[in-house]
């Protein structure tokens, strides 16, 4: 267990150690504020734009996660997997007293956990930006906001091992990224012209907590759609991690 835990700190660390990876944090709550500024400047003047302190954060939350957050999971699943198998590091890692079982659900927990932190920085960014600006703050909403970003998280994390089962098929970072992307966008064209599939699929729950306003029926099918988030889990896992413990390097 003691192995486990340096593992993740490990691929933790090396994670945050990318530019790249600590930049996009900055850029999140650089976007969450001037977006806040936009909404708080044309507010007065178009009386038919008014945000909550609910709506604000929650129409952030929808936009990352359907637009922005796709692309960090990819970026960062690229660099922890096929680009550590690119500048060949990833020997260094299998060398140690550690099994790759262990190893590859630890580079999943360090992508997880990066994931969480970008929608923390969101979370506090939207949050900091509505109160600064005064579009309209309350406290009671605070709860609601806290909910719903917890409940994106779930769906996020089946995104995170969906890449990491693509990106065991590269031995670079730049193919696993393109090939994620391309993935994403084939199956949200799908989406588009078969009727039902975006039912059926793990990608249409990336905003789940839109969905969970509903009551009654609404509470049973949003218990439903977990099993089948996480049946979609489960699978790009298991996977994901054949192919890995196959894997030469």
């Amino acid at each position: 267990m003691n192995s486990f835990k340096a593992n993740v700190i490990n691929e933790t660390q090396k994670l945050f150690l990318k530019k790249k990876i600590t930049v996009f944090l900055i850029i999140t709550a650089v976007v969450c504020f001037i977006s806040a500024f936009f909404i708080s400047s044309i507010q007065a003047k178009l009386a038919f734009i008014a945000l909550s302190s609910v709506s604000f954060p929650m129409m952030t939350l929808s936009i990352f996660t359907n637009i922005f957050l796709p692309l960090f999971i990819f970026m960062a699943v690229s660099e922890v997997f096929s680009g550590e198998l690119e500048n060949k590091s990833l020997k260094l890692v299998l060398i140690r007293p550690i099994s790759r079982f262990k190893i590859y659900i630890s580079k999943n927990a360090a992508i997880a956990i990066y994931i969480i932190i970008n929608l923390l920085v969101v979370l506090v960014a939207s949050i900091v930006s509505t109160m600064l600006l005064k579009i309209g703050f309350a406290y009671q909403g605070v709860t609601q906001i806290i909910f719903g970003y917890f409940i994106d998280a779930i769906p996020a994390m089946v995104f995170v091992l969906f890449a990491a089962f693509i990106a065991q098929f590269f031995k670079s970072s730049s193919g696993a990224l393109i090939t994620c992307i391309l993935c994403y966008l084939g199956i949200e064209v799908l989406c588009l012209f078969i009727k039902g599939f975006n039912n059926a699929i793990f990608t249409s729950y990336l905003n789940w907590c839109s969905m969970w306003s509903v009551g009654g029926a609404g509470f049973i099918r949003n218990i439903n759609t977990f099993f089948m988030i996480l049946a979609y889990g489960i699978i790009f896992f298991t996977v994901g991690y054949y192919v890995f413990d196959g894997k030469e390097v």
